[in-house]
């Protein structure tokens, strides 16, 4: 019995193009997060205040709860990005080729070292 074969159709996505979605969706998370962290950070000012002073006057249990809180969402984020590495691992691992370095010589970065 044969194994059964996929036609080839106009809408089927190639295999380069697979590998951009799959990147851009972590990217697109990435940036989720950053805006999560964004609003995590703002949170914590207003809170706390510019310079500790706690204009809000909360009491130790309303700091103890607040700081419970943060570090909620701080641990579901690095849950996150746990999570969004393995994604990146495994399209690695799925994509070599399209992650190996065509030479032996090692690739300079893309980022200009800073004036001196």
């Amino acid at each position: 019995m044969d194994s059964p074969m996929m036609p080839d159709e106009p809408h089927h996505p190639r295999s380069h193009d697979v590998l951009v979605n799959l990147l851009e969706s972590i990217a697109m998370e990435e940036i989720a997060i950053s805006h999560l962290l964004s609003a995590e950070a703002k949170k914590i000012q207003a809170f706390v205040g510019s310079e500790l002073d706690f204009p809000t006057h909360p009491s130790n249990a309303e700091i103890f709860q607040f700081n419970k809180e943060t570090a909620r969402v701080i641990e579901s984020i690095v849950m996150k990005e746990w999570l969004l590495l393995r994604r990146f691992q495994n399209i690695m691992d799925f994509f070599p080729d399209e992650f190996s370095s065509h030479d032996s010589t090692p690739s300079s970065p893309c980022i200009d070292p800073p004036p001196v």
